[in-house]
């Protein structure tokens, strides 16, 4: 299945692959395709952070939360230990009135002394808990003998009264006479709160002179309003709940938010001290429970459909984020795309346009990039190209020139050799052995110079060739001129145009011999010169002027083939030169030079390296 699956994969990668803007879209989905898989990652590690973050919060607010109720809790038990302790309290509870005298008979007169006494100790009790209960900012402070007798504090603004119903059905109070403790019962629904916004807290009095003997309780009402307040202050995510549970976890209060409600029973089952979830009002929470000094539990939790709704918001801004910027990305993607292959679509059109040889396309592309820096090169290289096709057409017309002329001087070579055959006997029957000896030399001149159909020969042959020509021009003007030829060994066989020679030979017996008062001399010699071949024809001649000389190079390094300018400047010498351009290119250079002063002559060079001689670079010619 998973071969299969990849070799699918692998054909469509294929197929989309033949065009680059597929390939461009490719290289720009898959890296995103890869950093929303790294994004989805870090998120995940983010909301593990941040849930991380979120018990840290829960456990730093349970335990200022914790704090709070220990000082409440603390600063109850210091008022009601100087209550206790206060000599009055504890000689009203333990029932030994100062003005009882005892051993006389129980009568009227006693009965009145102790409605007095009662009455004096009411009065007492109730001034010393109104003074500690301004002292200390309560509600109320109430103290209840064993025998159910009530003492209360005033109190000039709440009509607040406890009644020995209240006792019967109070909680807290059978709560605290069943406890083996001494800590504190409280409660924020009990019947001694009568419905007010107010937590009640009884303790245990313990007689001072028997400390094991319990002789009453004291009932202290705190509001909530500061309980509350700091409920509020810690309530970081507005959507929290702090509660406070009994150590027998049977009570409990718990703020919402809004209000603190009170009950009775188990809040939660199976809890452990720590983090832990638990259902209230029907939502989950999760929460931090923690035990204070007391023995009471301190809950704080924050709703986890609020948590759920946190990820999720988050999570969703940050796919919105990045959605957008992957729209954003794929937009410029398409557009910078776009605008690759339209570029790319117009080189690639070009390219197609040069090679069906429109050797005139160019493509306009603007910018400073790769594309840019290719389309500028492609220009240059078709530019090339097409000096170089129009460098191949002047060279055909050329050749075509060459050809013509040569045609101008073809020969049957049978009818030429019958000829100069009959020529040859005629001179000998009437013994004119010049005549033969011209013809002989003329014959073999026109073999060398058909060579089979040869159009490149060795330097030996060329040499040769020279030498016939040379013989038979000093019988035609009577010995007037002497000529040397030489030639290196080592460079003999080396390949060389045919009748590359002559035509110079023949400048240098027309136009250097004639005019020439004393006896002519020609040199031609062939010799290497470190990596050059040099070829030269030197003569004594009348030479020419520095205009001259110079006109003629100036010709020689044009490409100008005009019968009347080529004609003037001497056709033999650009002939030559053209051709060993052609055969030899940048490897081939001629020189000249020449002086009328005396001495006189002129010297012609040829130098071509010997490497283009050995390599042959143009074999068309052999």
């Amino acid at each position: 299945m998973l071969n299969w699956i990849k070799q699918r994969l692998t054909v469509c990668y294929q197929k989309l692959s033949k065009r680059i803007s597929y390939k461009l879209m490719l290289i720009i989905i898959i890296p995103n395709i890869i950093f929303l898989l790294i994004i989805n990652q870090l998120m995940n590690q983010h909301l593990q952070q941040k849930s991380l973050e979120t018990d840290n919060i829960l456990y730093v607010l349970n335990h200022a939360v914790s704090r709070e109720m220990s000082g409440l809790f603390n600063n109850i038990g210091s008022l009601t230990n100087e209550i206790m302790v206060n000599p009055n309290v504890q000689r009203v509870l333990t029932g030994k009135y100062p003005t009882l005298m005892t051993g006389y008979p129980y009568n009227i007169w006693v009965k009145e002394e102790l409605n007095h006494d009662i009455y004096v100790n009411q009065r007492t009790m109730e001034e010393i808990l109104s003074h500690y209960r301004i002292l200390w900012d309560v509600f109320s402070i109430a103290v209840i003998s064993k025998e159910k007798e009530i003492y209360l504090s005033r109190s000039t603004t709440y009509n607040y009264e406890i009644t020995t119903s209240d006792l019967k059905h109070s909680l807290i109070i059978k709560e605290i006479e069943e406890s083996q403790n001494s800590g504190f019962a409280w409660s924020v629904n009990d019947v001694l709160t009568k419905n007010r916004d107010m937590i009640t807290l009884v303790r245990k009095i313990y007689g001072i002179n028997q400390p094991q003997e319990v002789i009453g309780y004291i009932v202290v009402n705190l509001s909530l309003e500061a309980v509350r307040d700091s409920f509020k202050t810690y309530n970081y995510y507005d959507s929290m709940i702090f509660g406070l549970v009994n150590e027998a976890g049977n009570r409990w209060m718990i703020y919402d938010g809004k209000e603190i409600i009170g009950g009775n029973g188990p809040l939660f089952n199976d809890v452990q001290v720590g983090f832990d979830s638990i259902d209230w009002k029907g939502r989950p929470w999760h929460i931090n429970l923690s035990q204070t000094e007391e023995g009471n539990y301190v809950v704080s939790g924050v709703d986890e459909d609020f948590i759920v709704q946190q990820f999720s918001e988050f999570r969703q801004k940050l796919y919105l984020g990045y959605a957008f910027f992957l729209f954003l990305a794929f937009f410029i993607s398409i557009k910078g795309t776009r605008s690759i292959t339209e570029r790319l679509r117009m080189l690639e059109k070009a390219i197609r346009n040069l090679g069906l040889k429109e050797w005139k396309t160019r493509i306009p592309l603007k910018g400073n990039d790769e594309i840019q820096m290719i389309g500028s090169t492609f220009n240059d290289m078709a530019s090339h190209i097409e000096e170089l096709i129009e460098d191949v057409k002047q060279e055909q017309r050329q050749k075509r020139v060459f050809e013509l002329r040569v045609l101008d001087y073809q020969m049957n070579p049978h009818f030429l050799y019958n000829t100069l055959d009959s020529i040859n006997w005629l001179a000998l029957e009437n013994n004119q052995r010049e005549i033969s000896q011209m013809v002989n030399g003329l014959a073999k001149l026109f073999r060398i110079i058909l060579s089979k159909g040869k159009e490149v020969i060795t330097l030996q042959e060329e040499f040769e060739m020279v030498r016939n020509y040379l013989d038979i021009q000093k019988i035609r003007f009577e010995e007037r001129f002497e000529y040397t030829i030489t030639l290196d060994p080592e460079i003999t066989e080396y390949p060389i145009g045919k009748l590359l020679l002559q035509p110079l030979v023949e400048n240098t017996i027309i136009h250097g011999m004639r005019g020439l008062r004393t006896k002519g001399s020609i040199s031609i010699s062939g010799i290497k010169e470190n990596e050059l071949v040099v070829l030269k024809i030197a003569d004594n001649g009348v030479g020419m002027s520095t205009e001259d000389v110079e006109g003629q190079l100036k010709l020689l390094n044009k490409d100008i083939w005009q019968d009347d300018v080529v004609s003037t400047m001497g056709y033999g010498m650009k002939n030559v030169d053209s051709r060993l351009k052609l055969m030899y290119g940048e490897n081939y250079y001629m020189t000249i030079s020449s002086s009328k002063d005396i001495p006189s002559g002129t010297t012609i060079g040829i130098h071509i390296t010997e490497k283009a001689m050995q390599e042959r670079l143009l074999p068309v010619y052999s």
